[in-house]
């Protein structure tokens, strides 16, 4: 059994060697799941379609020019002995023209769709920020999570400590006939437990890193090193300040409130159906016609030369509508669009009294985290004292093996405790932070 437990520690302390690794710091995590994130790629490029359909242009301020271009050819042999042209002639034409149509006054339904364009692009930039926040949230968590599985590895790593140190202090006393094979061979079963614990948790971290690596979108092939240690300043959340922040910064509510928007600016848009439209368009052409009869000069007995000609025309043009009576289809799509405008409203107050009641749970949450870490660490404190006495009376012979293993675990299980208040007030801290809007500011 010594030679197994020898050639275990000697696993062990290999896998913990290792070959030097890059570091990986929370803020290096963040860079590069920003920098790898499809979707915030995806967004800059709506972000750029909807800039690009911002113009006054897309609106429909200034008059469109086009420029037309035509040419005919016609072939036509009349036997009509009473026409005039009878016989066979041709007749091409070749023409241009620059044709402009300008819309004068629309009741105002220009400047709505240039303030609906903008008010687009606040949106799409809305949408990149939210998916940035959601991924930043993600990456914190993820981070937190292989310190937080790599501190339940130090605890259990120290636990592999002192079972080897309570089996080399008993292979002593053995050695002067002080204990016995039975004490010994509880601490080697000990040791193994304790491995087997070791190297799960192990597993467990590389299973967390590897979480991590996804959500970075990071195909690693190595493996990164990471030297923070899961630490916390409890800190008193100050609920009239996060509800203010969330006022101004949580999505959902930025979100609602940019719709609103677009409702105000659709009701708005529905209203110009009401009021007259002017447009003015103009035309200027040019044609070059060539005709010709395939029959001779009756006078001179030539055939007859082919006749050109060409024509400029200019042409200015005004028109005005002022839809009367619709059978009240313009009117219900207003009051359409204002009840619509209601919706948003009051879709956006109840998001907010659910945002405020989840802010409160977890405000709620975080102090009793706080308040269990203080327990953990006065337990840790008691858990040490409990042990230094235990192994007295161990030495002394006063207790068994067994009872100083319950001794010893109670003080893994009271570090665990105070790992696990750890990470979940992190965990905590960050869900309010995403709550309210401000998971990007880490100071």
């Amino acid at each position: 059994m010594k030679k197994i437990t020898v050639y275990i520690l000697f696993l062990l302390s290999f896998a913990l060697t290792g070959n030097a690794q890059e570091d990986m710091t929370l803020e290096k995590a963040i860079r590069i799941a920003l920098e790898n994130n499809f979707q915030i790629k995806i967004a800059e490029q709506n972000i750029k379609i909807a800039e690009n359909n911002n113009t006054w242009g897309m609106a429909g301020k200034y008059p469109t020019v086009d420029l037309n271009g035509s040419f005919n050819h016609v072939t036509i042999n009349d036997n009509n002995p009473a026409s005039f042209l009878n016989g066979t002639y041709i007749s091409n034409s070749l023409g241009a023209s620059v044709d402009a149509q300008w819309l004068v006054y629309g009741g105002g339904r220009v400047r709505i769709l240039k303030d609906q364009f903008g008010t687009l692009v606040n949106q799409q930039k809305l949408l990149q920020s939210e998916s940035a926040h959601n991924l930043i949230r993600s990456t914190v968590q993820a981070y937190y999570d292989v310190l937080f599985q790599q501190e339940r590895l130090e605890v259990i790593k120290e636990q592999l400590r002192l079972s080897h140190d309570r089996l080399a202090y008993e292979n002593v006393k053995r050695e002067f006939g002080q204990s016995n094979a039975f004490n010994s061979l509880q601490f080697e079963q000990a040791i193994i437990n304790d491995t087997t614990n070791y190297m799960s948790q192990q597993n467990i971290i590389e299973v967390a890193k590897r979480n991590l690596y996804t959500v970075l979108n990071q195909n690693i092939t190595g493996d990164y090193n990471f030297p923070e240690r899961l630490s916390v300043v409890p800190e008193a959340p100050d609920r009239e300040k996060l509800r203010a922040v969330l006022d101004e910064e949580n999505f959902t509510l930025r979100t609602l409130a940019i719709l609103s928007d677009l409702n105000a600016l659709n009701t708005q848009l529905e209203k110009t159906a009401l009021k007259p439209t002017v447009s003015v368009g103009s035309t200027l052409g040019f044609s070059e016609n060539y005709f010709k009869l395939f029959k001779d000069n009756p006078t001179t007995g030539e055939p007859l030369k082919g006749q050109f000609s060409n024509r400029i025309n200019f042409g200015i043009t005004a028109s005005a509508n002022w839809n009367l009576y619709d059978a009240g289809v313009r009117k219900t799509n207003i009051e359409n669009a204002k009840l619509q405008e209601e919706i948003t409203q009051l879709n956006f107050l109840e998001a907010k009294a659910q945002l405020y009641n989840q802010l409160d749970l977890l405000i709620e949450n975080y102090k009793n985290q706080r308040q269990l870490l203080t327990f953990t660490e006065q337990q840790i404190e008691i858990a040490k004292q409990n042990i230094d006495m235990t192994l007295e009376r161990f030495k002394a012979g006063q207790i068994t093996s067994l009872d100083y293993r319950d001794v010893q675990l109670q003080l893994v299980n009271a570090s665990l405790n105070r790992v696990n208040a750890i990470y979940n007030l992190l965990v905590t801290k960050t869900e309010m932070d995403w709550l309210v809007g401000s998971v990007e500011n880490r100071e």
